[in-house]
């Protein structure tokens, strides 16, 4: 089951790419960003009380596809905010960032189900991180 879901996550983060990457060319990256914290808050919200296995394919279907989104999104963004003379070294810098979330992620979530019995807490964290994000991304403007 876990491989399905994650497989389920993998699809549609490619079908999140080829999307918004569209829609960011047509409007502009920010409100695909937005949209994207958005869905991602919402269901790492919806995965604290989902109990059923078609509510875990429902979350691996919204995730899986704002995940690809905001990698799509990501080296425009960079490259709107702050321009291409130092495009490689920021988006790199930002990749760092990720890089290092993913890393201390797991171990944290670990962490928190080995002391709390759950991972109830690591998704409202995760979710709680996603709002901020959305609230992060609404506040960016483009260098002039």
């Amino acid at each position: 089951m876990a491989a399905s879901i994650l497989a389920v996550i993998g699809g549609l983060s490619i079908a999140g790419r080829i999307v918004m990457g569209s829609v960011a060319d047509r409007i502009g990256n920010r409100p695909p960003l937005i949209i994207d914290f958005v869905l991602m808050s919402g269901v790492l919200f919806w995965l604290v009380v989902a109990k059923e296995l078609w509510m875990l394919y429902l979350f691996a279907v919204i995730f899986g596809f704002a995940y690809g989104a905001i990698v799509a999104l990501e080296s425009p963004l960079v490259a709107e905010l702050f321009g291409l003379s130092s495009h490689g070294a920021i988006l790199g810098i930002a990749a760092f960032g990720f890089t290092v979330g993913g890393a201390a992620g797991p171990v944290l979530a670990g962490r928190i189900f080995d002391i709390m019995g759950s991972y109830q807490v690591d998704f409202l964290v995760c979710a709680a991180l996603a709002v901020i994000a959305c609230i992060l991304a609404s506040l960016l403007r483009p260098s002039s």
